[in-house]
């Protein structure tokens, strides 16, 4: 019975570790997200959506669940997924917008733009630009 317990555990683990690459890492609260950026030293990635714009789901699945991007953008930003009407903590007066999604990345030590808000989702290779006109140091 123990054995069968510890395999269970050991799978359950390699379970939740795969996942955990697979996914996002996604925080809802801008301050947590904030502090952890400063003491990682990484930037962060806002991703501003409404649950009345169905444009916002779409972006999500098409875009940021993706392999590729999940890999750069856990490990180059912390990233923060907003909605609106659930919010916990926002700076709104810092990143206002009236259009979902809204995709802001700012920089861990004073909160300024690092690049122009994406407001309009047109294309992979515009995010793909964006992400590339960011420069990691």
């Amino acid at each position: 019975m123990y054995k069968i317990i510890l395999i269970l555990i050991l799978l359950l683990s390699k379970l939740s570790s795969n996942n955990i690459q697979n996914n996002i890492s996604w925080y809802s609260s801008y301050d947590k997200a904030l502090e952890i950026a400063q003491k990682e030293k990484k930037n962060m990635m806002l991703f501003i959506a409404s649950t009345k714009d169905k444009n916002s789901n779409e972006i999500l699945r098409k875009y940021f669940q993706n392999q590729e991007y999940i890999n750069y953008l856990n490990t180059n930003f912390i990233n923060v997924l907003i909605t609106v009407e659930y919010k916990t903590s926002y700076p709104i007066e810092l990143f206002y917008t009236t259009s979902f999604p809204s995709i802001f990345f700012a920089s861990y030590k004073d909160e300024s733009f690092l690049t122009h808000p994406i407001y309009n989702f047109k294309s992979k290779e515009e995010f793909i630009d964006v992400l590339e006109s960011i420069k990691i140091k």
